[in-house]
């Protein structure tokens, strides 16, 4: 499980580079980009065997990339997890957000993380396998835990401060979709993530989380993103029920980073844009 890395990203010139390193169910990605340097983004895609442990392939993977262990400026660690709880500020402890977590899932985490909302008097509160957070502690320098959905909901508040009407944003992968909403001005009013088995689940999700927002089939807005052949058919789709159905587009400045900007996901680039 060897990624190959650009020619320019080498020991000496890594501490100008902004790392992250996404774990996903069944493997991870490995990104990064110097913010000096135009053309400089990478990312690379690893599928692990889910016949052995997660934590099994994450170290093997580490121990084959030493590239992994350098200096770099920032480095990363996303957790992609749809068992996530978002907790009102007034009403977090540090001390029970294990059982702020457990209140709203049948199957207890023994571990897990908490992160601020940007703009929001909130929380979330996700899961994590504690050896995966121990081992990523001690093979990477000085890592910062993230979880996947926080830099969207970044970038979409920010986006939704700039426009009138209402917006609803999706992002659809195999299995999963994110559905967020907020008000004009930018002020948070839905987020959810939902499993999806079938694609007419992802049709009733969307058109019900509409309905009972409140949001308007005339003049608010619904943004995709995601896997392309999935978004296409289900963008034509809600068209017949939705007026303003269009594409979410990357942000423009992460096009200075160079062509492979394109094959990371929108949690990904979302990260690199809140940060630079």
């Amino acid at each position: 499980m060897t990624v190959h890395v650009p020619d320019t990203l080498t020991i000496d010139y890594s501490e100008k580079y902004i790392m992250s390193i996404r774990l996903r169910p069944g493997g991870l990605s490995f990104s990064g980009y110097a913010p000096s340097e135009a053309e400089s983004f990478f990312y690379r895609e690893v599928e692990f065997d889910r016949a052995v442990p997660f934590l099994s392939s994450l170290q093997e993977f580490f121990f084959a990339n030493e590239c992994l262990s350098w200096a770099y400026k920032r480095v990363h660690v996303v957790s992609v997890s749809a068992g996530y709880t978002i907790v009102p500020r007034s009403f977090f402890r540090e001390e029970e957000k294990g059982r702020l977590l457990d209140f709203n899932f049948a199957v207890p985490s023994p571990f897990c993380r908490s992160q601020s909302l940007a703009g929001e008097e909130a929380e979330l509160v996700y899961p994590m396998d504690e050896d995966v957070y121990k081992f990523c502690s001690r093979s990477l320098s000085r890592p910062f835990f993230s979880h996947y959905l926080v830099p969207l909901l970044d970038l979409w508040k920010k986006r939704s401060r700039s426009v009138a009407a209402r917006q609803m944003y999706v992002v659809v992968e195999k299995g999963r979709m994110d559905v967020a909403c907020y008000a004009s001005g930018g002020g948070l009013l839905f987020v959810n993530t939902f499993p999806i088995s079938r694609a007419d689940d992802r049709m009733y999700y969307i058109l019900y989380v509409w309905k009972e927002v409140g949001l308007d089939p005339r003049e608010d807005q619904l943004l995709l993103s995601g896997e392309p052949r999935l978004t296409a058919d289900l963008g034509d789709s809600l068209r017949m029920y939705l007026r303003h159905v269009q594409p979410m587009e990357i942000p423009s400045e992460a096009y200075l980073w160079g062509t492979e900007v394109a094959k990371a996901p929108l949690d990904v680039i979302s990260l690199f844009v809140c940060e630079s």
